[in-house]
């Protein structure tokens, strides 16, 4: 029998590949962590996006239209303060109501918590948010039963497990669903991504890699695809360490493990590098096979001129232009002394600038940035 922790991370990384399995999955999740309901909410901090929304678990979707809208209307204006309090710490840091309002006596008569417990059947709240990109909002809330005056231990415990691959699985929902939208399905679109993405199985064996992946293997440097269809790697210790991320990764999206994502730098000089993200893959829409579990390979040549858009990290980081600039041509693979000679100032300009914009960003190289980019807006033609 699957217990209730393996349930919950399969229908997580079910959801990240098929949107219509998060109401689901917060079900399961709510069930293991024994609460009573919970809420994911998220959005694009770009007003034009249409990657916005909220989900709920049964208790709430179950409730009446007249309930909803007294929560959304009157009482959502008491949340907004908490959240805040929230946002001012690093992701996945957990909080509960009462770690901001620790009057709970005054705070129990309050008009929405007396709504929530007399009509809902709940009390105490736990959340956070899950990520720390700016480019994009992402926060779940569990509330527990009336009857409990405090969250135990356990239930935050479970949570706490849960966070990391909750917020891995919604930043592949974001790219997924940008695939989803503009071409009908994820995994046979993965073409239009232009990073290199490849499907593994579990012993392995790379089932599904796209142009750009299959155009880094054949240049044959500190990465490429054997005949036997696995990942091999001039460093022989590189190469173990992937293979022991694509086994855990594969058996975590199957509840057999616990690794939320692994990412590795292959080749000794800059120029040649190849960076490499290993994260657990579910193949919600049976694009492949029903139930398929398996890991999904992100490839990212670091010697190529990386065609990757910085105007989302620019806004949501505030950088300015002359550092959106710099930064635009750093992931691109450009020098600092080509960057000085293309924008004609002095090589001692341009690392002042891009200082700048690794403290903006809490970047501390040029493969956080792209990586960070690249979450931010992920490059779909």
């Amino acid at each position: 029998m699957v217990s209730k922790q393996a349930q919950a991370l399969i229908s997580i990384y079910d959801a990240a590949s098929n949107a219509n399995g998060w109401s689901y999955s917060l079900d399961v999740c709510v069930d293991y962590v024994q609460a009573h309901g919970a809420n994911l909410l998220f959005h694009e901090n770009d007003k034009h996006s249409n990657w916005r929304g909220a989900l709920h678990s049964a208790s709430w979707r179950d409730s009446t239209l007249e309930q909803q809208v007294t929560a959304r209307k009157h009482f959502e204006k008491y949340d907004a303060s908490a959240w805040e309090f929230v946002h001012r710490h690093r992701k996945q840091t957990l909080f509960v109501d009462t770690d901001f309002w620790q009057d709970t006596h005054q705070l129990e008569k309050r008009e929405d918590y007396r709504f929530f417990k007399d009509e809902m059947g709940f009390t105490r709240k736990v959340g956070c948010k899950l990520n720390d990109n700016l480019c994009w909002t992402d926060n779940i809330a569990f509330q527990f039963p009336s009857q409990q005056n405090t969250v135990s231990q356990e239930s935050l415990q479970r949570i706490r497990f849960l966070l990391p691959h909750a917020a891995k699985s919604i930043e592949l929902w974001r790219t997924f669903s940008l695939l989803k939208s503009q071409y009908k399905a994820v995994l046979a679109a993965l073409d239009h991504v232009k990073i290199g993405l490849c499907v593994a199985e579990p012993g392995g064996s790379i089932i599904v890699a796209n142009d750009e992946a299959n155009r880094i293997f054949d240049l044959g440097g500190a990465i490429s695809l054997g005949h036997d269809k696995h990942i091999h790697c001039r460093s022989e210790e590189m190469e173990r360490s992937i293979r022991h991320a694509i086994q855990r990764s594969c058996a975590t999206s199957s509840g057999e493990d616990t690794i939320a994502e692994s990412f590795h730098v292959a080749g000794s000089k800059e120029k040649k590098q190849v960076s490499i993200e290993v994260a657990p893959l579910r193949d919600g829409g049976a694009e492949i096979e029903s139930r398929f579990s398996g890991a999904l390979v992100t490839l990212i040549d670091l010697s190529s001129e990386l065609e990757i858009n910085s105007e989302k990290i620019a806004k949501a980081y505030k950088l300015t232009a002359s550092e959106q600039a710099v930064c635009g041509l750093l992931i691109r693979g450009i020098s600092v002394n080509d960057i000085a000679d293309t924008r004609s100032v002095t090589p001692e300009t341009v690392k002042t600038q891009l200082k700048a914009v690794y403290r903006k960003t809490h970047c501390k190289s040029r493969v956080e940035l792209t990586r960070l980019a690249i979450k931010a807006d992920p490059p779909v033609s």
